[in-house]
């Protein structure tokens, strides 16, 4: 005997299952983040996810678990390979750089060995400049047993003053961090404010990122295809290049030049990353720069950096390094300023392989003696 469908009854079945899933959802927070596609279907990527709106090809992901699951380090680490882990900001990443010319992929063409082993470089940069979202980075990232973190690092990374996408979507690490190494971060309050709600750990709440991370998992179909990750006819020709002239002003972020920058510098991240790393050697590198050299050069380095204050920055540096004893490399000055495209920190594909040239002998050094 057939029964009658109520449909009123039907539709309040449905709601009822809809609120259960989210309600469930919301309280169990299953780790969605940490399943990937990429190094089981498809090949890992060689850089971390990022979207400047450029592209179709591109998704923004935030948070770091679904990042590094995406990449091509998360997969097993073979037992004759040298892996060493490159964190920095969007000059690592490669801005204006298609993904085989950047600074891992470049560098991995040089099939370096030693002890029997190839020393392999993985991509950890990332566009936004913050000590504490390295951090973070290199937390998640120790896990892939690296021999050797390659850390670069200037001035705007080493003072963080916003609450960038990626903090705020890894919030709960990043506060975990502050409080136990003790960083300043000017914006501390306002991101604990940031608690997401009951209804924003629904999947409703959570749609746009569930979203990202689905259109993710679909962008392995191009990237096995080609390695793309960008819009490929939007890079080099539209990169607009440095002037070598520079404003005549001698602010920084505001700040003038009786400005002691030394108290805002956040050296305990640097500390911080040595003892998550544990037995993990690190080298710091002081990225390299444009250097104007036209009208008010005698002023300002460059847009970003009068000379007061990345001379107080360098000087730091420095003492600090003195006194932690770390493995340190200054390249501020070291490439010409014809191998910079969009900004003082980027540089071209030729620009890469001469910063590789100069980093690769102490990285030989620290790894295969």
């Amino acid at each position: 005997m057939r029964s009658d469908v109520h449909p009123l009854r039907l539709v309040a079945k449905a709601l009822l299952l809809f609120v259960f899933v989210n309600a469930a959802y919301a309280l169990a927070q299953p780790p969605v983040s940490s399943l990937s596609l990429y190094n089981v279907m498809f090949p890992g990527r060689m850089r971390l996810p990022f979207d400047d709106g450029s592209s179709t090809y591109t998704v923004m992901i935030d948070d770091v678990s679904a990042m590094l699951a995406s990449h091509a380090v998360a997969k097993p680490k073979p037992e004759d390979e040298y892996r060493v882990l490159l964190i920095g900001d969007s000059s690592v990443w490669g801005e204006t750089l298609l993904p085989n010319e950047s600074i891992s992929e470049q560098w991995n063409a040089l099939n370096n060995q030693c002890n029997g082993k190839t020393i392999k470089f993985y991509n950890l940069g990332y566009p936004h400049p913050s000590v504490i979202k390295d951090l973070i980075i290199v937390e998640e990232s120790v896990e892939y047993d690296p021999d050797l973190i390659v850390w670069f690092t200037t001035l705007n990374s080493l003072i963080p003053r916003r609450i960038s996408a990626f903090m705020d979507a890894n919030r709960e690490d990043a506060l975990r961090l502050m409080d136990t190494y003790d960083l300043a971060f000017p914006e501390r309050e306002t991101l604990i404010q940031l608690e997401p709600s009951f209804y924003q750990r629904t999947i409703i709440g959570q749609r746009s990122y569930l979203n990202r991370w689905f259109k993710l998992q679909l962008l392995g179909f191009v990237w096995s295809a080609d390695r793309t990750d960008m819009d490929m006819q939007y890079f080099p020709e539209n990169v607009e290049g440095n002037s070598p002239d520079v404003e005549d002003h001698v602010l920084y972020r505001q700040m003038e030049p009786t400005t002691d920058l030394q108290k805002l510098m956040v050296f305990e991240a640097f500390a911080a990353g040595q003892e998550i790393a544990g037995v993990t050697p690190i080298l710091f590198v002081n990225e390299p720069m444009f250097i104007a050299s036209g009208e008010n050069s005698d002023l300002r380095y460059n847009r970003g950096y009068p000379r007061w204050a990345y001379d107080q920055y360098r000087e730091a540096m420095r003492e600090e390094a003195i006194r932690s004893q770390w493995k340190y490399l200054d390249l501020w000055n070291t490439i010409p300023p014809e191998y910079f495209s969009d900004t003082a920190l980027h540089l071209s594909a030729e620009g890469e392989r001469l910063l590789i040239e100069q980093v690769d002998p102490l990285v030989k050094s620290m790894l295969c003696q």
